[in-house]
């Protein structure tokens, strides 16, 4: 009987140690994904300066350096829950909204590069509210 309260015992400790280790991983994780996220709406806000200001090749800038940290923030986002899965949901919709905004602001069109760069943040901060729910 006592072996088998070892075997229980030694059981329970690992499963404890390996829950406690996935927690850390996921918390630093989500961490990672907000220092990224918060970058990335930086950026995205920058680019939607300059392009109220015709700057449409500091929207491409900008929303270049938005895309970078949001695909960061994609990689490094905890999606094992519900709001993790939903932040990367909207990190990539930012991700597209940004890369038209890319092409725009290239070809000189800094008022449709301005708007999918504001579309780009919206879904940044959508994906910042879910963030902030994962644990």
């Amino acid at each position: 009987m006592r072996k088998h309260t070892n075997i229980l015992a030694t059981i329970l400790a690992l499963g404890c140690v390996t829950f406690a280790a996935n927690v850390a991983l996921a918390d630093s994780g989500a961490k990672e994904a907000m220092g990224h996220l918060n970058a990335a709406i930086s950026h995205a806000n920058g680019a939607v300066m300059h392009g109220g200001e015709g700057h449409a090749g500091e929207v491409s800038k900008h929303a270049g350096e938005a895309i970078a940290h949001a695909e960061g923030a994609i990689h490094s986002m905890p999606s094992g829950n519900p709001h993790g899965a939903e932040a990367v949901s909207h990190l990539k919709e930012a991700v597209t909204h940004l890369k038209a905004a890319v092409k725009h602001g290239d070809q000189g069109h800094a008022d449709q590069a301005t708007s999918h760069a504001q579309e780009g943040v919206s879904h940044l901060d959508g994906a910042a509210m879910h963030a902030k729910e994962v644990h």
